[in-house]
């Protein structure tokens, strides 16, 4: 056992062990450490199979085994006995059973016969093969009469038929004198070589209904030769019902009587200590997690059992309970090693194997688990009242003895917005960072054991940051061409925003410089709130980035390289906007110098007028044209712009539908959720006149259009051609601007 087990073990068998950590404890500490050298290795399962021997024995059973062996090989009375054996599914019943076996082995005049009902499909293949395999176990104790010992045993199973016995006549069948002769002989052979026969029979409650009511018909029938005994091995809850459709009035309490009759010595094998059961399941988590390579913090090792104990223990009832558990790690950790948090799927995985109902709840209503109520107080009732619902229903019939120690101690702790400690949406990017079932970006992943399709795998991630300092500027435009053929970005974008402070310089520097060169992979999302989501977050990441280079020199050199290359111009532009000092923020926070922040300001200007120069912007970049133009005008102070567009639009008068096209953004319908082209506002022509002279624009307009722009109706309709209404809208407030500075300036009043 591993140093760490046997602590934690110790602190909860003697109850020291911290009270359970809040969310917001558990958030501080950080996440698992994941030992990234540990070789692959072949995860070997728990076997089922029972223990053989006093020496495994885990659960103080060897005891209470050996009592019934002694107790039975000691009997003086030389009548048949049956004893039954009563314990759940993986209780340890056969490992008890095996256990038996070795403790008669101190008892020479004791023949031991295992019979597996199994291995026979009909009651009469069931009762040949009970009397052969009898036989051939007191053929071997005694073989000097082995021949004479199967032949006896042959014609007494013959004379039995399950088929013309009826329940009622099993007494007639009995009394004849040819069986009650070869019963006698039978006897007297045990008498006469002082041997005590002990039948063991084990999973009867495996066995279906007809199979169940033929092995009670072969006990009743056999269970009155002298010197015989029987160790019956069952769950007697489910063997009752089994055999109560056919005996008595029917029913579980007729199987029930039916059993009392047959069964003279019952006994319920003693459930396995709590700590035992405790010790067993640790050692086998500790072993699937040294075999995944995964190394649980302090803290994490508490989390977990802590919660365990609280919230999974009350279920382990059984051996089989534990292996099972351990199992299911041994299945899942290797699969989502560094993709998800390890104690959350620890946790998960308890819920599966213990309450697999609610497992399959949280799995289909991931709503309900992960986002909170709504905004009303209404909404806020609705939504907990239904998750209340959802997680009683999941629990029902499985004794649970505690529901509200489940929701509070193992619930709430893997989905904290269950509890009512209103947690708000930054905690959302600290669960992402965490990897915790709780964040709808990786809930799914603990319920498929994979990275779902369109989602970026973490070790992938970590995998290119620690590789990008080593590789060519190509490599890694590969790398990034490869995320984006997979329309991966956004995700790689996120998750690079989220270790954004942990990047060291090494890697920030070429980061930087491919995401600027690929900045055309990056996707624009078309959204009434969240529009260029991505486009954003990555220009944010590459500002961000900067910071991480250590030295001022570095990073203006650097940050020179960024804005010289980013590609295309509109990247380069939010680029700077992110990279900007805002005088609003500290200056210690300041990335470059005011004279760094004019130097690459220069340079993208330098940059637009370039492209202007091979193609007007407008054509070239759409929509983004105007903050195109309003940079450049900002740095050159207004004079190249307007010049630029003047002598497009007299070479090219219909150039000017273009240009004002892209001022022109999208709007959003309230009910259908669509977008369509919004209307030419105030705002769009204040922007215009701020890079050439609207009256110039408005003169081209009306060669073009005419005299319907002398009195222009401000469209909204869909039926008018968009370049003809967006003139009309033009020339709509071009006419009221012009009739707001004709108006005289109302005078003040007269103080004289």
């Amino acid at each position: 056992m591993k140093k760490w087990f046997k602590r934690i073990f110790g602190r909860v068998e003697d109850g020291t062990l911290p009270s359970r950590p809040s969310a917001a404890e558990i958030e501080r500490k950080g996440t698992a450490e994941t030992s990234q050298t540990v070789a692959r290795t072949q995860h070997a399962y728990s076997s089922d199979q029972p223990i053989c021997s006093k020496i495994e024995d885990r659960f103080n059973r060897w005891g209470f085994a050996r009592r019934i062996a002694d107790m039975l090989a000691s009997r003086k009375d030389a009548s048949s006995i049956v004893i039954g054996l009563y314990g759940p599914w993986g209780d340890g019943k056969t490992s008890t059973l095996r256990l038996m076996e070795v403790a008669f082995q101190d008892h020479a005049h004791v023949v031991v016969v295992r019979f597996n009902p199994w291995l026979f499909q009909s009651e009469e293949q069931l009762l040949r093969g009970f009397f052969a395999t009898l036989a051939e176990a007191l053929g071997k104790s005694l073989p000097t009469l082995k021949e004479k010992i199967g032949k006896i045993l042959k014609n007494y199973g013959s004379l039995l038929s399950f088929t013309s016995i009826s329940v009622e006549g099993f007494g007639e069948a009995l009394s004849t004198v040819e069986m009650d002769q070869l019963r006698t002989r039978i006897e007297s052979i045990l008498a006469e070589g002082g041997k005590r026969v002990v039948v063991l029979i084990d999973d009867i409650d495996r066995l279906d209904r007809a199979e169940t009511q033929a092995i009670f018909k072969l006990v009743k029938l056999s269970a009155s030769f002298n010197h015989t005994s029987y160790v019956l091995v069952f769950d007697d809850e489910i063997v009752a019902a089994a055999i109560g459709e056919k005996y008595g009035q029917g029913g579980f309490e007729a199987g029930r009587a039916f059993l009392e009759k047959i069964i003279q010595v019952p006994l319920h094998l003693p459930p396995p200590d709590e700590i035992a059961l405790r010790q067993m399941t640790f050692e086998g988590v500790d072993a699937v997690l040294t075999q995944s390579g995964i190394t649980l913090t302090q803290e994490l090792i508490d989390a977990f059992v802590r919660h365990f104990v609280d919230g999974i223990e009350p279920q382990l009832h059984t051996p089989r309970h534990a292996k099972l558990y351990v199992n299911a790690l041994t299945f899942a950790l290797p699969l989502l090693k560094g993709e998800a948090h390890p104690v959350d799927l620890m946790l998960i995985e308890g819920i599966r194997i213990f309450y697999p109902k609610l497992y399959s709840a949280i799995r289909d209503n991931p709503e309900y688990f992960l986002k909170p109520g709504g905004n009303g107080h209404q909404q806020h009732e609705a939504h907990r009242q239904k998750v209340a619902a959802i997680i009683d229903k999941a629990l029902e019939g499985i004794g649970v003895p505690d529901k509200g120690q489940v929701r509070a101690r193992l619930l709430e702790v893997l989905f904290p917005r269950l509890s009512n400690m209103g947690y708000g949406p930054d905690w959302d990017k600290r669960w992402e960072r965490e990897q915790r079932v709780c964040s709808d970006k990786y809930f799914k992943r603990y319920f498929t054991y994979s990275v779902p399709p369109g989602d970026v795998s973490d070790i992938e991630v970590s995998q290119f940051l620690e590789e990008i300092a080593a590789m060519s500027p190509a490599d890694a435009d590969g790398v990034l061409k490869a995320f984006a053929v997979r329309s991966a970005i956004p995700q790689l974008i996120r998750k690079l925003r989220n270790r954004e402070n942990e990047i060291d310089a090494t890697a920030a520097h070429p980061l930087a410089l491919a995401i600027a060169r690929n900045g055309m992979l990056v996707p624009r999302e078309r959204a009434m709130l969240m529009s260029d989501w991505t486009f954003k977050q990555a220009a944010i990441l590459l500002a961000h980035l900067l910071k991480r280079v250590a030295t001022e020199e570095a990073r203006e050199a650097l940050a020179d390289t960024v804005i010289k290359m980013a590609q295309p111009l509109p990247f380069g532009i939010e680029c700077l906007r992110w990279i900007h000092h805002d005088k609003k923020e500290p200056e210690e926070e300041r990335t470059l110098s005011s004279a760094a922040e004019e130097k690459i300001s220069g340079t993208l200007a330098e940059r637009i007028g370039e492209q202007a120069a091979e193609s007007p912007l407008y054509q070239t970049f759409g929509r983004d044209a105007p903050w195109l133009y309003w940079f450049w005008n900002k740095q050159d102070g207004g004079e190249a712009v307007a010049t630029h567009l003047r002598t497009r639009f007299e070479a090219n008068p219909n150039e000017v539908d273009s240009f004002l096209d892209t001022f022109v953004g999208e709007a959003w319908g309230m009910e259908s959720g669509l977008p369509h082209r919004a209307d030419f506002d105030r705002g769009n022509y204040d922007a215009v006149e701020r890079l050439i002279d609207p009256g110039f624009l408005m003169a081209n307009l009306k060669r073009r259009y005419g005299a319907e722009l002398d009195a222009p109706e401000f469209h909204h309709g869909s039926e008018t051609p968009l370049a003809r209404r967006i003139a009309h809208q033009f020339a709509y407030i071009h006419l009221k601007v012009h009739e707001e500075k004709a108006r005289p300036e109302p005078k003040g009043p007269d103080l004289a």
